[in-house]
């Protein structure tokens, strides 16, 4: 947990606010992003994506960890995943880390969640949908997932699953949450990094 924290104190960071948006940019290491947004009323996670480079320097595009990624449509594309397959995406609150999956048309009794090898397995009796969950927060931090935590409910095609944040994720966030507020935000017009060379 201790490497997590320092990683991200460590980090270059840049704030922003959009509205009520508070953006927040992370460099980390060599060749690794971070953004986040965070909703200024409530101080919940909204957005949490990395963008990571490969060994020859090229830019991947920016990877969802939190938050529900655009549909992509890029028309230069020869393949792409079907817009009716179901989607997977976290949308967490401050007391729990949750998913949402759509669409799901069986009814919850259908849907078996159990938890392997610190990752949240989901499997339908009717073997038309398996899902592997991960929470990348809990595997930063080294802490086991325990099922008991795990809730399941469905409503309007769509799978709702929680995992109940543990006191030390709860601590962590709230202590990691009270520096980022400290930095100051660039304002519009602000150039400063952007100053040419």
């Amino acid at each position: 947990m201790d490497d997590w924290k320092k990683k991200v104190e460590a980090a270059t960071k840049t704030a922003m606010v959009q509205g009520s948006i508070r953006k927040i940019h992370y460099e980390m290491e060599t060749d690794v992003q971070m953004a986040e947004d965070y909703d200024m009323k409530t101080g919940e996670l909204l957005v949490r994506k990395w963008k990571r480079s490969s060994r020859i320097g090229k830019q991947s595009d920016w990877e969802y960890e939190v938050g529900c990624p655009p549909l992509r449509n890029n028309v230069n594309d020869v393949m792409w995943e079907s817009s009716s397959a179901p989607r997977c995406y976290r949308q967490d609150s401050k007391t729990h880390f949750a998913w949402r999956i759509q669409p799901l048309p069986w009814p919850l009794n259908n849907y078996k969640v159990s938890v392997e090898n610190n990752t949240i397995i989901i499997r339908t009796e009717n073997k038309k949908y398996f899902k592997k969950i991960k929470i990348e927060d809990m595997d930063r931090c080294q802490l086991p997932l325990v099922v008991k935590n795990v809730n399941c409910g469905h409503a309007n095609n769509t799978l709702m699953l929680s995992y109940e944040k543990p006191p030390a994720i709860l601590q962590l966030e709230q202590s990691l949450y009270r520096d980022l507020c400290k930095i100051k935000p660039i304002q519009d017009g602000d150039m400063e990094s952007c100053k040419q060379q």
